[in-house]
């Protein structure tokens, strides 16, 4: 009996210890990679949850995120808050919520003091989930984020009607055109058909690398768990096309907010079965101690994660090697942490919080000269244009 007892007492405090130290553990006090050196990359994404400006794009249904005063005095407005959302919560909140110049400061500035925290002056790359347009990349940019000296903003609009796009900055020089791939979807209905054509598309932005090399960044928002699985299936196998047709020496990120959950993962196995299939998935080679990027009623997911190329692997060709114990995901800064190890999403009555992801981070290193350095002029550097305030014309 005493043995039995012993057993239990010993199960018991097992679990205790495994629930006390994740829920200590999570939030390290303090960043703990040493100093990013100068032959390594650091690339970070980050879902900012609804950064929007504050004034109205005719062609977008941005209406929540609007001033209220703006709102109040203007019946298009209240009109369009009635008939753009489906349920009477979202008619109430598209009414209801004071975006304002004030508003977007304090989120800026908090948004800023994760970024900044990262190296001291922020990721040399940022892929950036959930912006209304390039308008609050510069605000952003401008005013806000100048030791990170950004000098690559790129942004392009695609189909969501909401305005919510994906984005990148950079302190590396744009090489080439930025592309925004339309997904390819293959509809089970004609409803299906309907919402498909406004998802999000994956932005290709390539960089010069410091030693020359082009490396190159695709930027994803996948379908919401609100849609089907064979919606995120789908953006999953384009992706790894995408990354497989640049060819097995090219040096490709994929990443952002991918969407499927460790629930949906453990039944489908769209990150082991496609996305790994085209590289190494992040959270499958490093950050092993790292719950998640996002919680869902007490559920950790890797929503946000990275798919690295082969050629950046241990055994890969490029002139880069992604370092698997630099993957971290970024739960340092008080202002972005719910009762110590949560993600605290922006709360619009008392005007803080951050995003409801927390960034996923990774560097890379050089292993060697440029293989296939760029030898035609840099792309003229996206233009970062005066952003004294968040207005732009209507």
């Amino acid at each position: 009996m005493k043995k039995i007892l012993t057993v239990k007492n010993l199960t018991l405090a097992l679990v205790l210890s495994l629930i006390t130290g994740c829920a200590i553990s999570f939030k390290k006090p303090h960043w703990d990679l040493p100093p990013k050196a100068d032959n390594e990359v650091s690339v970070m994404s980050f879902n900012v949850e609804n950064l929007f400006d504050t004034v109205h794009d005719e062609d977008r249904n941005d209406y929540t995120y609007l001033p209220l005063m703006v709102k109040q005095k203007t019946p298009a407005y209240q009109k369009a808050c009635r008939e753009t959302n489906d349920s009477a919560y979202r008619v109430s909140e598209c009414m209801s919520t004071d975006w304002n110049e004030l508003q977007l400061d304090t989120k800026l500035k908090n948004l800023t003091s994760v970024v900044l925290d990262v190296d001291g002056q922020g990721p040399d790359v940022l892929m950036l989930i959930e912006v209304e347009n390039e308008n609050v990349l510069n605000i952003w940019n401008k005013n806000y984020l100048q030791k990170a000296n950004y000098q690559t903003v790129v942004l392009i609009e695609g189909p969501d009607k909401r305005g919510i796009d994906v984005g990148l900055m950079s302190r590396l020089p744009l090489v080439g055109k930025p592309t925004l791939h339309p997904i390819p979807w293959k509809p089970a209905n004609e409803n299906d058909k309907k919402w498909m054509e406004q998802s999000r598309g994956v932005l290709e932005v390539t960089l010069k690398a410091p030693n020359g090399d082009p490396i190159t960044f695709l930027v994803a928002h996948f379908p919401s768990q609100a849609n089907p699985s064979y919606w995120r299936k789908q953006a999953a196998e384009f992706v790894a096309q995408l990354i497989k047709d640049k060819g097995p020496n090219a040096m490709v990120i994929a990443g952002g907010d991918l969407n499927i959950t460790h629930e949906e993962e453990s039944k489908e196995h769209y990150f082991r079965d496609i996305l790994g299939q085209a590289g190494a998935v992040s959270h499958f080679v490093g950050c092993k101690e790292c719950p998640g990027t996002h919680n869902y009623r007490k559920s950790w997911s890797f929503l946000d994660a990275h798919i690295y190329s082969k050629s950046l692997l241990g055994d890969g060709s490029g002139s880069y090697q992604m370092e698997p114990n630099t993957i971290d995901v970024i739960r340092y800064n008080d202002v972005h942490l719910k009762k110590g190890k949560y993600p605290k999403r922006w709360d619009y009555d008392r005007m803080d919080g951050v995003a409801d992801h927390f960034p996923l981070y990774v560097r890379l290193k050089q292993r060697g000269p440029a293989k296939t350095p760029v030898i035609q002029e840099e792309a003229p550097k996206v233009e970062i244009k005066p952003a004294p305030k968040s207005k732009k014309k209507k």
